[in-house]
């Protein structure tokens, strides 16, 4: 065999080898390296305040709704009242919070009220007063809860809807009154349906 055939051949075994180490090198510390526990981001800035329950029922507990137009609702209901408060201060955190506002429907007490019966204002009163639209509850967009899901206030909750998102910047507070009633456009067949429903408002960053 011709020496420089063996020298090739040496050069082209050492080459395949150093590869196949190489590779498997990057496998090992590619595995190695792979994050097994989430990410885990909490904030205690952020506190809710509702002047009642969050709790939400319509036709229940003797107190029996009816349909009836927006005009009659925001005269005759008393409005879910509720403060989201930005508790962190200059010192601990300079950064705004988001936050949305969810009607969550419920699977531990599931309602037989189709939501396209269901209609909702969500007024702003403080700082500055800011009218909502009224919309069918069945138009709202769907909430993904993700890693919020966990929480145990959303424990028992079956979707929730979007009602508004908005933002607060440190030590800011926000105060908002939820009209709910039956859509006027409601047969008579609603009597004696149900709504059960919970408020929960989530931050993030």
């Amino acid at each position: 065999m011709r020496s420089g055939y063996k020298v090739t051949l040496s050069v082209l075994t050492i080459m395949i080898l150093l590869t196949i180490t190489i590779g498997t090198s990057y496998s090992y510390y590619s595995v190695a390296s792979t994050q097994e526990n989430p990410n885990e981001l909490a904030t205690t800035c952020f506190d809710v305040s509702f002047s009642d329950s969050n709790s939400i029922s319509l036709n229940a507990d003797g107190k029996y709704a009816y349909p009836m137009s927006e005009a009659n609702a925001l005269s005759k209901l008393t409005p879910y009242t509720f403060t989201i408060t930005n508790t962190c201060t200059t010192q601990n955190a300079k950064d705004p919070i988001n936050y949305v506002v969810t009607l969550n429907t419920l699977s531990t007490a599931p309602s037989t009220l189709a939501l396209s019966n269901v209609r909702y204002k969500l007024n702003k009163t403080s700082p500055t007063a800011v009218d909502g639209t009224s919309a069918l509850l069945s138009a709202a967009s769907v909430y993904d809860l993700g890693s919020a899901s966990n929480d145990s206030n959303a424990s028992g909750v079956d979707t929730s809807y979007s009602l508004i998102t908005g933002v607060l910047a440190p030590g800011e507070t926000a105060t908002y009154n939820l009209y709910l009633w039956i859509d006027e456009a409601a047969s008579k067949d609603v009597m004696g349906q149900t709504f059960n429903g919970r408020v929960l408002v989530y931050s993030y960053m």
